[in-house]
């Protein structure tokens, strides 16, 4: 009679494709150095071009998507910010920020796949994963005109977790996976929480290296191909 696959061994193996279903950083460039402590954080809106947008809308629920998309990230980014680094606040592209000691964050969306919930709740390992990807610029507004101080890219999805199906071969455990499956199923959701955080961590470790953050407070960006 078979043995049935040891508990502790299924939750390894989840543990170890949770690491995977996240967002990395990736080519970033930093200043030499920069003139002032940054006072303030802005966070615009990224840019969307619809040709990166590969979601099963069109017409006006595209473009639904589409501001629902830019602000959700802008939010999630002047959130965290204002709790990890400095006070921040969320502008629109044709707001007219002032000359000031303070930071603003830029971007523009690559790729946006939203995938197939469906085949990420029954298979995942993959299957019907979301994509999401993006270009970040930082500018410091102290200076005339603003001197850009980071540049980097973001990437990442959801969906390394097993399905439900992954239940049929471990015997009594299938709840396991339905759960895994349950808690990637959000898809894109979840790439924009995560992309925010690593946007932010990228900052922290920059002021941190400037002197303009304690090393206490830093948050550690997840570099591209590193583990977890």
């Amino acid at each position: 009679m078979p043995k049935l696959i040891c508990p502790a061994a299924v939750f390894s193996v989840l543990l170890w494709l949770s690491g995977c279903a996240s967002v990395s950083v990736d080519k970033v460039t930093p200043a030499d150095k920069v003139s002032k402590v940054p006072q303030k954080i802005y966070v615009k809106e990224f840019d969307a071009p619809p040709e990166v947008l590969r979601v099963d809308r069109s017409g006006k629920s595209l473009e639904k998507f589409r501001n629902s998309l830019q602000a959700r990230l802008a939010k999630a980014i002047t959130v965290r910010a204002t709790k990890r680094l400095l006070p921040a606040e969320t502008v629109s592209n044709n707001d007219r920020i002032p000359r000031e000691a303070a930071w603003v964050v830029t971007g523009r969306f690559l790729t946006v796949n939203q995938g197939s919930r469906l085949l990420r709740t029954v298979f995942g390992l993959g299957m019907g994963g979301t994509k999401l990807e993006t270009v970040v610029t930082v500018f410091d507004l102290s200076q005339s005109p603003p001197r850009q101080v980071l540049k980097f890219v973001t990437s990442g999805g959801s969906n390394a977790l097993p399905g439900a199906a992954f239940g049929l071969i471990v015997p009594n455990y299938w709840l396991i996976a339905l759960d895994s499956a349950g808690k990637s199923a959000p898809g894109l959701s979840m790439d924009v929480i995560r992309t925010s955080r690593e946007i932010v961590a990228v900052l922290s470790e920059y002021m941190a290296k400037e002197g303009f953050l304690s090393p206490a407070k830093i948050s550690r960006s997840k570099k591209l191909g590193q583990w977890p």
